[in-house]
């Protein structure tokens, strides 16, 4: 038995507003007889180039995401492991990544852990240093003053450093 599906209106535009405004929805007749459900809607411009160009940046979108979610786990997992620059770490497996069927990594403990055995100064925490110069400078040894220079005898003023003798005298 062979049915035919024929149009007796024309299709309409996937951009109109409303049924109510662009007439009554186009009736299909199936043996002779008219249908309640309205014909499928055809796109106006709608190429097989079209349709392969959507198709092809939906798998890029796709694609997209799913390197979104993976970067956002790798990180995190290598943030909970206190790697200092974690970003850094995931340019490194990224090549290496391996996806499930639901889109989700499957080897992101190996990775975290492998990177944790290649590179472990990446891991750790350290303290910042507070001042640029890392206190230089600042020694527990007092000043040395033109009053202190008075009051030594020549064989202390002769193991002194002979810069800082001279820096005093020439203040005077």
């Amino acid at each position: 038995m062979k049915t035919q599906t024929n149009t007796t209106e024309q299709l309409e535009l996937p951009f109109e507003a409303d049924d109510a405004a662009a007439g009554s929805a186009p009736k299909t007749e199936v043996d002779g007889e008219a249908a309640d459900e309205p014909a499928p809607v055809a796109m106006a411009s709608g190429t097989d180039n079209d349709l392969d160009a959507l198709r092809i940046e939906n798998e890029q979108l796709k694609t997209q995401i799913r390197f979104t979610r993976a970067h956002r786990q790798i990180t995190g997992e290598l943030e909970r492991t206190g790697a200092r620059s974690p970003e850094l770490l995931f340019e490194a497996v990224k090549g290496d990544l391996q996806f499930g069927d639901d889109g989700e990594v499957v080897n992101a403990a190996a990775l975290v852990e492998r990177v944790r055995t290649l590179y472990p100064e990446q891991f750790g925490r350290f303290t910042a240093v507070s001042s640029i110069d890392g206190a230089a400078g600042q020694s527990a040894q007092p000043r040395l003053t033109r009053e202190a220079l008075s009051k030594m005898k020549t064989e202390e003023i002769a193991a002194l450093d002979w810069a800082d003798v001279r820096r005093v005298l020439a203040n005077a």
